[in-house]
């Protein structure tokens, strides 16, 4: 072996070498990011707007069905469910109201949905929340007297999801409060990670 082929090996080598340090820079530049980008979402606000109805109205939410007997009232009575000003009453009688929210979401993350509900106990009443088409995340007929704060967890399957609320209360009112939908900080990690992938096998099939 000549002197001038040891050389011309050691620079591909080092070529080599180099190429390889960069990429793994690239790859773990490209892993930061996206983790980064989904940095913000793990804290980022409510999806809802006007989730807890302080706007003293329904802004940002579509009434229908029998909207007889329901509004926001501040102060809420005997208190606003999340120890704000306002929350909504529905009171519908023989058949149901509804009120619905269509969000931007992400397909494929999960989403964590809470709000806060109140029933007298009067029948014949109603409840239900319902995701997009999924299965009701709650329906209930004749709901006993009490205050719930339900959280589920639930995927997108689209760029935007309804969430819709039915709700019926012959005699009396139901109490809707504190309306949340927050990304999941698992799921919107992966999320980023899988992006700084796919970018990752598509800059090398560019090659």
């Amino acid at each position: 072996m000549t002197t001038l082929t040891k050389q011309r090996q050691g620079q591909s080598t080092a070529a080599g070498t180099g190429r390889a340090v960069r990429t793994l820079v690239t790859l773990t530049a490209a892993l930061g990011l996206a983790v980064g980008a989904a940095g913000p979402a793990q804290a980022g606000p409510n999806l809802v707007t006007n989730g807890s109805f302080e706007t003293g109205d329904f802004t940002g939410w579509t009434q229908g069905g029998n909207t007889d007997f329901s509004g926001v009232e501040c102060p809420g009575a005997p208190n606003a469910l999340d120890g704000d000003n306002c929350d909504a009453f529905f009171g519908p009688i023989g058949s149901n109201g509804t009120i619905s929210e269509t969000l931007n979401t992400i397909p494929g993350v999960f989403y964590n949905i809470s709000f806060h509900w109140r029933a007298d106990g009067g029948q014949t009443s109603f409840f239900s929340a319902v995701w997009d088409a999924q299965p009701a995340l709650v329906s209930v007929t004749n709901p006993a007297a009490g205050t719930f704060f339900p959280t589920f967890s639930r995927q997108a399957t689209a760029s935007t999801t309804t969430l819709t609320f039915s709700l019926r209360d012959d005699p009396g009112f139901l109490i809707l409060d504190s309306v949340s939908v927050v990304p999941e900080p698992g799921t919107m990690a992966l999320l980023g990670i899988g992006m700084a992938g796919l970018w990752w096998r598509r800059r090398e099939a560019a090659k």
